[in-house]
């Protein structure tokens, strides 16, 4: 018997109340559960019960044992007095608050259908991917859409308190946040934090002073990612080194600038390549004034992908290196990468921004963005297409990905409208 199987019991209420009543014999009513409380203190809060003549309002402490209560502390934890019932699965001791009174506790253990335990049992030690492969089949439509969405908002709301801490570590600043954030997703995982950690040794506010001029950003850039060489007879990396010599020491930059060494190139497809990277987020700072406002006020995902169409400066249109002319055409920023930084960076922080001016029309275009942008097709999604899951776009892909790493994997079935659907007694 394990907590979280308790807090479903209560919420769903999947227990005989047929005489309920507590250790000292008093008559216990439940009118509302109350609301499960994930942040610190007691599990459920505006709880409302009655017992014997007289409702209380308040919280509901759940453990499996009563005295489990004293060895969390809670005796000495003034958060915990206004628990108005204690449910665990053991009686095992009365409990009481600081002033002495004692806690109303009841007993769950002998009111709860076996079959309900054994059922859940099977269900979080299932051998397959997903818990409830077996199951899923015959889960209500409804049921599933219910499941998506949820996931969908769960998987927002994640992304959304990175930007934030981003935010926060900015002090605040949108504009900075944006770029970085950027910065990291332009590295495609393989080389997101080198990404990252070059804009934040390349604050936004100089580049911003030197957007109208390309071959400035790229010299800021590449100089600030150690990749500039001294001695080269290629006129082009001569002269972005040149204005990065004037201009980091001009800001006082070059000290933070990144060893060639962090960047990979090994086993990536040469269009992955960072030095064409890197050349093509030069190209997007430059076609845009603001990335924040641009982001932000973009107003639909085919406007999103103009934005997105960036073409980098003429030497990189035929180099994946420096000084090594390319035998083959350099693709231009493909749809699989506009779609990934649309997903990645413009959604989360309408999202983000959304949450922080409490404007809920921000939050309604990133999903609307997601309804039109083509489902990813990857392990997990594939999981699910095996399952008879029809998966449309990206806001199916995305959500499925989050139920599948979020709940699936850590057999939170509880948490999950299509476990606790599943589980619910007949």
């Amino acid at each position: 018997m394990n907590e979280s199987f308790l807090h479903y019991i209560w919420q769903f209420q999947h227990f005989d109340k047929t005489n309920l009543a507590t250790q000292l014999g008093e008559q216990v009513s439940i009118f509302k559960t109350g609301w499960h409380n994930t942040n610190a203190g007691p599990d459920f809060s505006g709880a409302k019960i009655r017992i014997d003549d007289l409702d209380w309002v308040g919280n509901v402490e759940i453990h499996q044992k009563a005295s489990d209560w004293i060895a969390h502390s809670h005796t000495l934890d003034k958060a915990y007095e206004n628990v108005i019932l204690h449910v665990v699965w053991d009686g095992d001791k009365v409990i009481r608050r600081m002033d002495g009174s004692v806690i109303p506790t009841i007993e769950l253990r002998g009111r709860v259908e076996v079959s309900l335990l054994k059922n859940y049992k099977k269900l979080i030690n299932s051998a397959t991917a997903v818990p409830c492969e077996k199951s899923f089949p015959s889960v209500g439509e409804l049921i599933k859409l219910s499941m998506l969405e949820k996931s969908l908002l769960q998987r927002l709301e994640h992304k959304a308190t990175d930007v934030q801490r981003l935010l926060q570590a900015n002090g605040g600043d949108w504009q900075e946040t944006s770029y970085q954030l950027l910065a990291k997703n332009f590295g495609f995982k393989t080389n997101s934090e080198p990404f990252f950690q070059l804009a934040k040794s390349l604050p936004y506010k100089i580049i911003a002073k030197h957007s109208s001029n390309l071959l400035q950003l790229e010299a800021l850039l590449f100089g600030q990612a150690g990749m500039l060489e001294t001695k080269t007879k290629d006129e082009y990396v001569t002269s972005l080194f040149q204005e990065y010599s004037f201009l980091s020491q001009k800001y006082s930059i070059h000290d933070r600038r990144l060893n060639s060494s962090q960047w990979k190139f090994l086993r990536l497809r040469p269009a992955n390549f960072p030095t064409l990277r890197i050349a093509q987020f030069a190209s997007l700072i430059a076609s845009s004034k603001s990335l924040f406002s641009t982001f932000i006020e973009t107003d639909s995902y085919q406007s999103l992908q103009t934005v997105l169409s960036i073409s980098p400066s003429d030497y990189w249109r035929s180099h994946f290196h420096f000084a090594r002319k390319s035998k083959t055409e350099v693709p231009l920023f493909g749809q699989t990468s506009k779609e990934n930084i649309i997903i990645n960076t413009i959604v989360p922080l309408l999202v983000a921004y959304g949450r922080a001016k409490d404007d809920q029309r921000y939050v309604d275009r990133a999903m609307d963005i997601l309804q039109h942008i083509p489902a990813e097709v990857n392990k997990i999604t594939k999981t699910w297409t095996a399952l008879g899951m029809s998966i449309k776009s990206s806001f199916d892909s995305q959500a499925l990905i989050e139920q599948y790493n979020n709940l699936c994997q850590k057999r939170n079935c509880l948490n999950c409208v299509v476990g606790v659907s599943i589980l619910r007694p007949q």
